[in-house]
């Protein structure tokens, strides 16, 4: 891929996995792991070789049998925007829950990687039971914030950190020359990461969004 001038970003499903991406000289990582503690070995390597992750604890929550998405069915702001087999989706959790996966483990590795100052991107792995594109990007931020991120940490992962990681130059900020890709809510998300769910109105590229 790299002798393609192209960027590498792995699935992974273990902390094996992931140290063997790694060596083998990925770009990124999609998911972590739950399979175990982060290692320190696992945390030097991503630091030495640059590698930007997208943790989507979202999906690793209904992995391990609790459907991750289901408080977005009930919130009274998301809630009555979703269609019906969105809330199907959201309600499910993975069947092949094991004992051996706690999502603990993801979170203490997040916590370990913004501490080590690695590129944390917000994604959900939507499609999977317990998810759904678009929604379940609210429970992943507050997921990432459960986890160690700062409120204004997650809604960089959502915005500016991935327009920077993936050379996107005209958007992810707010500033002159920029998409007016715009979201306006009810409340203080960097403080309170839940007020992204409070949507009053969205832009997409300067032009106003129908909800």
């Amino acid at each position: 891929a790299h002798w393609q001038q192209r960027m590498t970003l792995v699935h992974i499903g273990s902390q094996a996995d992931a140290i063997a991406a790694i060596d083998a000289g990925v770009d990124g990582l999609a998911h972590l792991f739950e399979d175990s503690a982060p290692r320190p070995d696992f945390i030097a390597k991503v630091v030495a070789h640059h590698i930007f992750v997208v943790p989507t604890l979202t999906v690793l929550e209904s992995e391990t049998g609790k459907a991750s998405g289901a408080s977005l069915v009930t919130d009274p702001d998301l809630g009555p925007k979703l269609r019906r087999d969105e809330r199907d989706s959201l309600s499910a959790s993975f069947r092949f829950k094991t004992h051996m996966l706690d999502l603990n483990h993801a979170r203490a590795a997040v916590a370990a990687l913004v501490a080590a100052g690695v590129p944390i991107l917000a994604g959900t792995d939507a499609g999977n039971p317990g998810t759904a594109h678009g929604a379940s990007l609210h429970r992943e931020l507050e997921l990432l914030v459960s986890a160690g991120m700062t409120p204004v940490q997650a809604l960089r992962a959502a915005t500016s950190v991935p327009a920077r990681v993936f050379s996107l130059r005209d958007r992810g900020r707010i500033a002159p020359g920029f998409r007016a890709d715009l979201v306006l809510v009810a409340g203080e998300p960097d403080r309170d990461i839940l007020a992204t769910r409070r949507i009053v109105a969205v832009w997409r590229n300067g032009a106003a969004v129908a909800r």
